[in-house]
C-alpha cells in the first residue's frame, strides 16, 4: 500500500494534478462525482454548450480534462484547435466531420464509449444527436480557431 501512495504521488507531481482532498483526506485524490459537477456556460462555443473542469486548467499550460454537455441538435461549426485534440463520448451522439466547411451529410456517428484523437490544425464540425457529454483530456492551453469568425461566440455582440 505504501509503494502505491508513492506512485500516486509522483503521479501528481508529474502532471501537476492540483490536490484535492476527497473524503478521507488523501492528497492528491481527485474525485467528482457525476451529480455534483459544477457546470458552466462555455465561452468559446455557441451559446447552449455547458463545460465542467475536472482536472487542470485549460487556459494553462499542462494537462486538463474537461466535460462538454450540448443539447440535442446542437452544432459546432467548423473549426480547428493548436494542440491535440482527445474526447471520448460518454453519452449521447456526436456526428463528427472534418473539412473547412460545414456538412451534416460527411459526418461519422460517434456513439457513446467512442474516442476520438486529432492533430493539432485539423478542421472539424459536429452535430449532437440527443443530450450529448464529451470528455475532453489533453494538454492546455486550450484554443479554438473558427474557420469563419463571424461564427465565434467570442465575438458576436449582445443583442439589444
Amino acid at each position: 500500500m505504501e509503494r502505491r501512495s508513492r506512485v500516486l504521488a509522483a503521479l501528481v507531481l508529474l502532471l501537476g494534478t492540483t490536490p484535492v482532498v476527497a473524503g478521507d483526506a488523501t492528497p492528491g485524490w481527485v474525485v467528482h462525482e457525476p451529480d455534483a459537477l459544477e457546470w458552466r456556460p462555455s465561452s468559446s462555443l455557441p451559446p447552449g454548450a455547458m463545460v465542467a473542469v475536472l482536472d487542470g486548467d485549460p487556459d494553462q499550460e499542462g494537462f486538463f480534462t474537461m466535460r462538454i454537455k450540448m443539447p440535442d441538435g446542437y452544432r459546432v461549426p467548423a473549426h480547428s484547435h493548436s494542440r491535440q485534440e482527445r474526447v471520448t463520448v460518454l453519452s449521447g451522439v456526436l456526428n463528427l466531420g472534418h473539412g473547412d466547411t460545414y456538412d451534416a451529410a460527411k459526418t461519422r456517428k460517434m456513439v457513446p464509449g467512442t474516442y476520438s484523437s486529432m492533430p493539432p490544425g485539423m478542421t472539424h464540425f459536429a452535430y449532437m444527436t440527443g443530450e450529448t457529454v464529451l470528455q475532453l483530456s489533453t494538454i492546455g492551453p486550450w484554443t479554438i480557431t473558427y474557420v469563419n469568425p463571424e461564427e465565434d461566440p467570442r465575438t458576436k455582440k449582445p443583442r439589444v
